[in-house]
């Protein structure tokens, strides 16, 4: 048996630059991976077999498994089990998660002996997000999601999701974005970042699709009200729904006396170092 953890993603930033020829946006972001994750196993079987502790529909891993078993020649199959604890459609990455942490069980359950290089491209073919899970390191992202530049972790120890439990469709968020880049807005906010300025980077941080996403869901621009009110740190992560505000050394009691009272679920990670 093989077990893999999906890990969970914020935005600490998140800028679109334009829509390509392709479909596709070149974004510019700033992720981190979180604690909170999905717990995987995967074991031989005659077939491929999803077990899952909530249905999905079309889910992804089955995807995974069949391209990688194609491509490859395997014979035989997989029984994945799926115990998913990132909310669905919340802007957290867990899709991506599970397709990356997919990706690495099945090269070791099926002895394929991939190369990084290998996965990556896997990744990149899967999912826009699905690189940037597969090694699960705060990064640059750029691009369409396939490109990365490693970064040191901020300095803060842990960030409280809060999940309204709307289901957010990025594609329908994309869809509807309208592009208006500001040049060079980024840049200086990531100077901040690398300079390690961190203080001043969360209160400069923005996700230029909050306003397109509040546009399509109006009830998360009541969620944002209640969570802006705990902190003004609070962002939304993705294309949503989920807010999140970083923890920082000191100000962790203000905020969880205030938090209690939100009527969301509220769930508390570590940042992945």
């Amino acid at each position: 048996m093989i077990v893999e953890k999906a890990y969970a993603k914020i935005n600490l930033a998140l800028d679109v630059v334009r829509k390509r020829a392709d479909g596709y946006h070149d974004l510019k972001m700033i992720m981190i991976p979180l604690e909170l994750h999905d717990h995987i196993t995967f074991e031989k079987d005659d077939k491929i077999v999803l077990i899952t502790n909530i249905e999905i529909e079309n889910n992804a891993v089955i995807k995974t498994a069949h391209l990688i078993k194609d491509r490859y020649h395997v014979e035989g199959g997989v029984k994945i089990t799926l115990d998913k604890h990132i909310p669905i459609g919340a802007g957290l990455g867990g899709g991506s998660a599970d397709i990356a942490a997919t990706i690495r069980g099945l090269n070791l359950l099926w002895e394929l002996q991939l190369s990084d290089l290998d996965m990556e491209e896997l990744a990149k073919e899967l999912g826009s997000d699905t690189l940037f899970c597969l090694y699960n390191k705060p990064a640059y992202v750029y691009s369409r999601g396939d490109h990365l530049l490693f970064i040191t972790a901020p300095a803060i120890t842990s960030v409280y999701l809060i999940d309204p439990q709307i289901s957010v469709s990025t594609k329908k968020v994309f869809e509807n974005h309208v592009t208006r880049h500001e040049h060079g807005k980024f840049n200086r906010l990531f100077t901040t970042y690398i300079n390690e300025r961190y203080q001043t980077f969360f209160r400069k941080s923005y996700n230029v699709l909050t306003e397109t996403t509040k546009k399509i869901y109006p009830e998360i621009g009541h969620v944002e009200k209640k969570v802006r009110k705990i902190s003004p740190l609070a962002r939304m992560s993705g294309s949503g729904s989920v807010y999140y505000i970083p923890i920082f050394k000191g100000n962790e009691r203000k905020i969880s006396k205030k938090i209690s009272k939100l009527p969301f679920l509220v769930i508390k990670t570590d940042v992945k170092h």
